[in-house]
């Protein structure tokens, strides 16, 4: 009898389960599945040949007939046993026999058995039944019937194709989360040596936290990959930042993928996910999806973000944060590997320059006593009919995107003009015009009148931020300087004689330099406001300047100490990693007595590394040589120490 051959493979540890109906209901489903001769032992066939027949029969799957509506449809399953097989095939069926909606499932039965004398494998039995109300239902279910039938038997064989098949159709975010958990899991016991238990607790905070859109439109394999690749980049992290907490620490890696419609209907896209792992070094630091897009823009202009695709983890307490961001072509086409070559190469660095230093607002009321004398200054400067208005420009504060200045213009007013606030309105500017006086402070030739105008104008700061989001005052400055030239006429501004003439040397050592400014702007910006003293910002011609530039680019670039002279200057840079280095520096030029005028030098601090550098022009050979002695000294004790260093981690090792 067949159930003497059946021999089941589970035991019930609870008393109240009745274990024969569920051998009696296994037993019916191998009837209905197995063919008859094959079932009993004193059949035609032969034992081995029975067992061989039977092998290449499975998986065994048989669909009941399909009547008319309403009807029940029953699909039997019988294969060799592979975790989740029988899940595999009640998701086949129940959610993708009608593949518009789920189906209503009235039966599900599976158990897992041994036939002795067919096969020496563990088996699975299995029936689900379902009900279909309509004709329409029972047409569809028959034109899927083959395909299904085709999917189920190739994913209760191979685990592969089983998922490849349910990503395919569109795996449920549960589904999904459970084939995470098993990758991760299959990941700690074969790279146990760079997996822990710890990376359990980031894929928990990665499945709570990431949106539910991310999931669905990514694959397992890929999102396993996201969490393994976030777990070892923090980790590596925070052993650096353990070692260097006062250094800045950025770390990326690429994931390429290709992503579906979130539909399932469609082509796919190639894409390029951007792991960033940085630490920060204030508390008001940010860094996000903008930053990061500002920063690879630099060198991939036609990248743009994949929506919703970011995902950021900050840990407060160690201030270290993870970024992930997904990047695609405006054409649509894959990265090749220069590019990525690039990005891996340059990005951590422009990175660094891209960190967004946020700040408090500050309350600062106008001085009103400082507006009449500078309303008074200005009367002062007209004395004749035909002399320029003269404006005072004054920054205020920010505020909610804007940026606030405060303008006082004096001009010679005749009979018939029109007021400031109609030029406003005639002109069309963008800038704002809020009116807070206007007075009259005095008569030329008793005829025409010296009228002061008092207004605050609003510019949006987002058109003046720099690479690292700092705001160029200097620039919103000239923009409403040259509005109201537009506005009012030519103008002279009081207040803004060395702003302009530190703009004009500043522009014209951005050209000398060429492509370089493009990508250094910042830093050569910030290289050149650090000059002292500051007379020499608008007096220093733009060769000694470009030297110094690039010597300061070299000495980044490779951490010594730079030098370069000719007949008439000399030029140092220095990588200050001791900061005592600077004061001893400063005492033994002191003691040179350089004239004030022949000497000028910076202290920049460019990617957490102070760098000092110093220009002296003198035709004097001997005040040259004293000058270089100085660094000599300088560079023979950063040599003694760089080797005392290297001694001591000798000895360690």
């Amino acid at each position: 009898m067949v159930s003497q051959q059946l021999e089941f493979d589970f035991e019930f540890g609870c008393p109240q389960v009745n274990a024969e109906y569920y051998r009696d209901g296994a037993q019916d489903l191998i009837q209905r599945l197995v063919p008859q001769e094959m079932l009993h032992a004193d059949g035609e066939l032969s034992s081995s040949a029975c067992r061989s027949k039977f092998a290449d029969m499975l998986p065994l799957i048989s669909w009941s007939d399909l009547s008319k509506a309403p009807c029940t449809l029953s699909v039997l399953l019988l294969c060799k046993y592979r975790l989740n097989a029988c899940n595999f095939f009640y998701d086949m069926v129940s959610r993708w026999l009608l593949p518009q909606r789920r189906i209503n499932v009235e039966v599900f039965f599976a158990s897992d058995v041994r036939l002795p004398h067919l096969s020496d494998d563990l088996l699975s039995v299995a029936e689900i039944v379902v009900y279909l109300k309509s004709a329409q239902d029972v047409e569809e279910v028959r034109r899927h019937l083959q395909a299904i039938e085709t999917e189920i038997r190739l994913g209760v064989v191979s685990n592969y194709h089983a998922r490849r098949i349910l990503e395919f159709k569109g795996l449920s975010t549960d589904g999904k989360t459970a084939m995470i958990q098993e990758k991760i899991g299959s990941l700690i016991q074969s790279h146990s040596k760079d997996f822990d238990r710890g990376i359990f607790s980031q894929m928990q905070q990665f499945l709570v936290t990431c949106r539910e859109e991310f999931k669905e439109g990514r694959d397992y394999h890929h999102m396993s990959r996201m969490i393994s690749n976030i777990y070892s980049l923090r980790k590596v992290l925070q052993q650096n930042v353990k070692v260097s907490s006062g250094k800045r620490h950025v770390n990326v890696k690429f994931l390429k993928t290709r992503l579906l419609a979130t539909n399932g209907v469609g082509s796919e896209k190639s894409v390029l996910g951007v792991l960033v792992g940085l630490n920060f070094l204030g508390e008001h630091e940010l860094f996000e999806e903008s930053h990061l897009i500002a920063a690879i823009h630099k060198y991939l202009p036609s990248i743009r973000a994949v929506p919703s695709s970011s995902f950021i983890e900050r840990d407060g307490d160690t201030s270290i944060q993870t970024l992930y961001l997904e990047i695609e072509k405006s054409n649509g086409f894959d990265f090749n590997l220069n590019e990525v070559q690039l990005l891996r190469s340059r990005l951590p660095d422009q990175i660094k320059g891209h960190i967004e230093q946020l700040t408090h607002p500050i309350f600062m009321p106008r001085n009103e006593e400082e507006v009449l004398r500078n309303i008074m200054a200005l009367s002062r400067q007209l004395r004749y009919v035909n002399d320029l208005p003269q404006v005072i420009i004054s920054f205020d504060e920010q505020k909610k995107g804007h940026l606030s200045f405060t303008v006082i213009l004096l001009r010679i007013l005749g009979e018939k003009d029109p007021t400031v606030e109609e030029l406003f309105v005639k002109s069309r500017t963008n800038l704002k015009y809020l009116p807070d006086r206007v007075r009259r402070v005095g008569h030329l030739r008793r005829k025409y009148v010296k009228e002061a105008t008092v207004f605050r104008t609003l510019v949006s700061n987002r058109s003046f931020f720099r690479n690292d989001h700092t705001v160029d005052f200097y620039k919103a400055r000239e923009h409403i300087l040259h509005e109201m030239t537009r506005i009012v006429g030519e103008l002279r501004d009081y207040n803004g004689g060395i702003i302009y003439k530190q703009n004009e040397v500043l522009c014209a050592l951005k050209a000398s330099v060429g492509r370089v400014a493009i990508s250094q702007n910042v830093l050569i910006e910030k290289f050149f406001y650090s000059l002292m003293p500051m007379e020499m910002r608008t007096v220093l011609d733009t060769e000694p300047l470009k030297q110094l530039f690039l010597l300061l680019l070299q000495a980044k670039k490779t951490d010594v100490i730079q030098k370069k002279q000719d007949s008439k200057k000399s030029l140092v840079v220095i990588p200050a990693h001791d900061l005592s280095m600077k004061h001893k520096i400063e005492n033994e030029i002191e003691q040179l007595s350089i004239p004030v005028h022949q000497f000028a030098f910076f202290s920049l601090e460019v990617n957490e590394t102070q760098f000092l550098g110093y220009l002296l022009l003198s035709e004097d050979l001997e005040l040259r040589a004293r000058f270089l002695a100085v660094f000599n000294f300088i560079s023979l004790g950063m040599k003694k120490t760089t080797q005392r260093s290297s001694d001591k981690e000798l000895c360690f090792l």
